[in-house]
C-alpha cells in the first residue's frame, strides 16, 4: 500500500497491536491517547483521524477537528450511539465501522450465558467453597433442548446466535421490524416474542426507538422464571424495572454485557441486584475478534486517509 506522511491517527483506548503496527508500518504517526495525560479535545485538533471504542466522539469534539484536519473516525466496533454520526456527516468527517467481526465472539458469548443461568454454576461453586456438598441434592438445572429462545434483533450476531441456539435443539423466535428472517427461525412481534420466550436475547443497536424497549410492562409480558441475555447496549433495558421484576421472581436472572452507565460506579444499584451476572462489555473480546477488529478499523482509516473508499461507511 502506498506510505502515508505526515498524518497523524490517535486511540482513544487500548486495542489490538495489529491495527497499531499496521498504520505505523504504513507511515502514519500513531499517538495512544490512553497512554498520555492528553485530553480528547486536545489531541484531536491535531489528529487526521480517530479510532474509537467507547469513549464519546461528540459534535463538539467533531467541529475542532474539523476546524483543523480530522478526516475519519473509526468505530472499534458496531454500536456507533457514542458518536455524533449526524453531526460528522454535516461537518463532511466520514464516520466507518467494523460489522461481521465479533458477531461469532458475542453469539458464543450469549450461548454460554444461556448454559450459565440453566445450569447454575454459579450458584453451585458458591455453595460447594462453603463446605455444602449436599446442594447436589437440590439441584433444579435446565435442560436447553426445546426451550424457546427470543432474539430481539436479527443481524449478523443475532443471525449467528440462532445457529448455534438451533445446534442445541432450542427453538428460535426472532423479532426485528426491519430484517426479514429467514425460514429457520419464526419472525414474529415483540409481544408475542416476550409471551413465549424461556430466554430473551438482545442484540439490538440503542436508538431513540430501542431505548428503555424493555421497561416495566414488556417484563410484566414475559413467562414467569424467564432469563434475559444483554449484549447489545444497556439503554435498551430498563434496569431498575428489571431489579424490580428479579426481586418479584418474574425473571429468574439476567447476564448484562452492557449497561447504561458504563463504567459502573460503586454506587450503582444494578450491583445490589441479585441473579444479575456483569461482564464489562467483554462479549466481543476474544483471542480472534481483537486482532481483527483492529486491522479492520485501522484498514478503513488509512484507506480514507489515502482517498480510497473504505468497506464500512456509515457517512
Amino acid at each position: 500500500m502506498k506510505r502515508i506522511e505526515k498524518m497523524k491517527v490517535v486511540i482513544t483506548e487500548r486495542i489490538h497491536r495489529s491495527g497499531i503496527d499496521f498504520l505505523r508500518k504504513n507511515g502514519v504517526d500513531v499517538e495512544l491517547l490512553y497512554e498520555t495525560k492528553k485530553s480528547l479535545e486536545d489531541a484531536i485538533k491535531e489528529s487526521d483521524g480517530i479510532v474509537v471504542r467507547l469513549a464519546k466522539i461528540t459534535k463538539h469534539l467533531l467541529k475542532i477537528g474539523r476546524e483543523n484536519k480530522l478526516k475519519v473516525v473509526a468505530k472499534h466496533g458496531v454500536g456507533v450511539d457514542n458518536i455524533d454520526v449526524e453531526a460528522a456527516k454535516t461537518l463532511g468527517i466520514r464516520v466507518v465501522y467494523t460489522p461481521g467481526v465479533m458477531s461469532n465472539a458475542v453469539a458464543e458469548f450469549t450461548l454460554g450465558s444461556i448454559l450459565l443461568l440453566a445450569k447454575k454454576y454459579l450458584r453451585y461453586d458458591s455453595e460447594v467453597r462453603r463446605g455444602n456438598w449436599g446442594i447436589r441434592y437440590y439441584a433444579d438445572n435446565l435442560e436447553i433442548k426445546g426451550k424457546t429462545l427470543g432474539i430481539i434483533g436479527y443481524g449478523h450476531i443475532g443471525r449467528r446466535v440462532a445457529e448455534l441456539a438451533r445446534c442445541f435443539g432450542m427453538n428460535v423466535l426472532v423479532f426485528d421490524p426491519y430484517v426479514k428472517a429467514d425460514n429457520k427461525v419464526r419472525q414474529v412481534d415483540l409481544d408475542t416474542l416476550l409471551k413465549m420466550s424461556d430466554f430473551i436475547s438482545i442484540h439490538a443497536p440503542l436508538t431513540k426507538e430501542t431505548y428503555h424497549m424493555i421497561g416495566r410492562r414488556e417484563l410484566e409480558m414475559m413467562k414467569e422464571g424467564v432469563y434475559i441475555i444483554n449484549a447489545a447496549r444497556g439503554g435498551i433495558i430498563d434496569e431498575k424495572a428489571l431489579c424490580e421484576a428479579i426481586e418479584k421472581g418474574k425473571v429468574a436472572g439476567a447476564v448484562l454485557d452492557t449497561t447504561e452507565q458504563e463504567p459502573i460506579t460503586l454506587d450503582n444499584p444494578i450491583l445490589r441486584c441479585k441473579n444479575i451476572i456483569l461482564t464489562a462489555h467483554t462479549a466481543g473480546i476474544t483471542d480472534v475478534s481483537q486482532v481483527n477488529e483492529a486491522l479492520l478499523a485501522c484498514k478503513q482509516v488509512l484507506q480514507v486517509l489515502r482517498g480510497e473508499e473504505p468497506p464500512y461507511v456509515l457517512v
